[in-house]
């Protein structure tokens, strides 16, 4: 092993840098494919955990409604139903990050695939205006922060508060008024949207930074660059 030269060191030694670049790029690219796809389903997935746990209690809470059991049921679920429903869509709002990461250096790619020979540029076009981060091209929206609020963690996040709510209903309601335990309710409802809102832009609007620091990064040098 001690034979062997070092990775950075080898690369000036190939036969065919050029071959071995274009290898290593198709290879990126699969990578990247297959991250976006591995978010795409884990966003799937734990949406689907949430709302079946919560569809499962409702139904149970369906059988306890007419028992004395039916309060203590809510006590104990509603705040587990909530928990889950709160790293859901933290999570959720992370893998939508890491897949319009994924196709920036995607697009970084394609623009290469542009330059390889004349006219190539009809084979891979590129977004002419203002999309949204997780297009590939324009579908016909420009990009907008109102678009945060049709994302699948905005589904999730307006689920969840709604959850919230209810479950302050449900305690208010043996201690004051329905109408004021209404009132309390929608409140909450409405404080968890503007928090989960206002928590998804913030996370968004760290995005361009991040990928401007990922094009920015420079290449390690080469072995014995800096032995001047």
């Amino acid at each position: 092993m001690d034979d062997l030269p070092d990775a950075r060191a080898s690369a000036d030694h190939l036969p065919d840098r050029p071959s071995a670049f274009f290898s290593a790029l198709l290879t990126e690219q699969f990578i990247l494919e297959s991250a976006r796809n591995a978010t795409v389903s884990e966003s799937g997935t734990r949406a689907s955990i949430y709302l079946t746990t919560l569809s499962s209690s409702l139904v149970a809470f369906g059988f306890l409604a007419d028992t004395p059991f039916a309060v203590v049921f809510l006590a104990a679920v509603l705040p587990m139903v909530f928990l889950l429903g709160v790293s859901t869509y933290v999570r959720l709002v992370e893998t939508s990050l890491e897949d319009v990461a994924a196709l920036a250096a995607l697009q970084q790619i394609r623009r290469y695939y542009r330059t390889i020979l004349p006219g190539a540029g009809r084979y891979f076009p590129m977004p002419a205006r203002d999309h949204a981060p997780n297009e590939m091209l324009e579908i016909g929206g420009a990009a907008s922060w109102r678009r945060v609020f049709s994302t699948l963690s905005s589904a999730i996040g307006a689920v969840n508060s709604v959850v919230a709510g209810a479950g302050v209903v449900a305690l208010l309601v043996h201690v004051t008024t329905t109408p004021l335990a209404v009132t309390g309710g929608v409140v909450v409802v409405v404080v968890l949207l503007v928090l989960h809102g206002l928590f998804q832009e913030r996370r968004y609007a760290q995005l361009p930074r991040i990928i401007r620091s990922a094009r920015s990064a420079q290449p390690e040098a080469p072995a014995g660059a800096d032995a001047d």
